[in-house]
């Protein structure tokens, strides 16, 4: 994104190049709504009572809590535990956050306690966020799909449920993509399947620099806020804290030369798939209806009164619909 498009987004103090900017795909169209840093407190407070204890049967790196890394391909990838062990007889869920995000601040507030009261879940910082370093060399969606099935091999998951936003559901679409013996089911919360999915201003702010966002589409961006307090997050957390505008810079073109998915990939998934956007989401309703239509027996929901950035506070919402497609198929 531009410097004109820039802002309402702080630019890191040590950045001198007027070429940096958030990316569109991450920071704009990957980014999450977000919790301020005091989620740490009410995290401790609140959430940690659902985190599983360091359990006999699998490796864990302990850290604090249920919560450790898997070394895949030499990348230490953080994870988290919730609501038991994954590998105790329940089918776990699999939560993947946003771009520019981390499990502080996009799971942490509703969609882990929430799920965690009925199944275990595994909650995964991929490649460049978080708790999780970067490689060298570029950042690819393929690259993040074989680092989650390694994570769920180093845990000894077989087979797993997956809640994936923005990016995240980017990730878990690859999964069922090229891993469909791990999923069971994958729900998509403002995802899409090729660039042109997102409102066109949007793919015209990925492209052209130059371009400033309109009035109508600014209210639905990730606020001046939004953006430091991604940062402070990654400062606190990151093995590198001077690597954010790094990461920023390689996510952004992540997603300029993305190719997507073709039909008949998305044709090919057999998982059991919910297809989720806001009615006021980056993702054109009319490209979720498509995906839902591609992809055998997916069902599609659009939640009204709902944006890219407040979705994964839904879960009242998601919950019972993830329940009753889970219950149906099985029955």
């Amino acid at each position: 994104m531009s410097a004109a498009a820039m802002s309402r987004a702080p630019v890191p103090a040590s950045t001198s190049s007027p070429s940096w900017r958030p990316p569109c795909g991450c920071g704009r169209a990957f980014g999450t709504g977000l919790w301020p840093p005091a989620a740490d407190r009410r995290r401790r407070a609140t959430g940690r009572r659902f985190l599983l204890g360091q359990q006999k049967g699998f490796a864990m790196t302990e850290t604090a809590g249920g919560s450790g890394y898997a070394t895949v391909d030499g990348l230490k990838i953080y994870y988290e535990l919730h609501g038991g062990a994954p590998t105790g007889g329940r089918t776990p869920m699999v939560l993947l956050p946003g771009g520019l995000m981390a499990i502080d601040t996009a799971l942490v507030e509703d969609l882990i306690p929430r799920f965690a009261r009925s199944r275990p879940v595994v909650a995964i910082e991929p490649q460049g966020h978080g708790h999780t370093g970067d490689r060298g060399g570029p950042v690819t969606i393929d690259r993040m799909v074989e680092d989650t099935a390694g994570v769920l091999a180093h845990l000894g998951v077989g087979q797993a449920d997956f809640v994936g936003h923005s990016l995240g559901g980017l990730i878990a679409i690859g999964l069922a993509i090229h891993h469909p013996a791990r999923v069971r089911s994958v729900t998509t919360l403002g995802a899409f399947t090729m660039l042109e999915g997102m409102l066109p201003e949007l793919v015209k702010l990925q492209r052209d620099p130059s371009h400033q966002p309109s009035a109508e589409l600014i209210p639905l961006l990730p606020t001046e806020a939004d953006f430091a307090a991604w940062q402070e997050n990654f400062r606190r957390h990151a093995p590198d804290p001077t690597a954010w505008e790094a990461v920023v810079v390689k996510l952004n073109a992540m997603l300029a030369e993305w190719q997507g998915w073709t039909a008949a990939e998305l044709r090919g998934i057999r998982a059991r798939f919910l297809v989720a956007i806001g009615d006021n989401d980056f993702t054109r309703v009319e490209h979720a209806a498509e995906m839902a239509r591609l992809i055998p027996g997916a069902q599609l929901a659009v939640l009204p009164g709902t944006t890219h950035m407040n979705i994964i506070t839904r879960g009242a919402w998601l919950e019972p619909m993830i329940d009753a497609r889970l219950a149906h198929d099985a029955g």
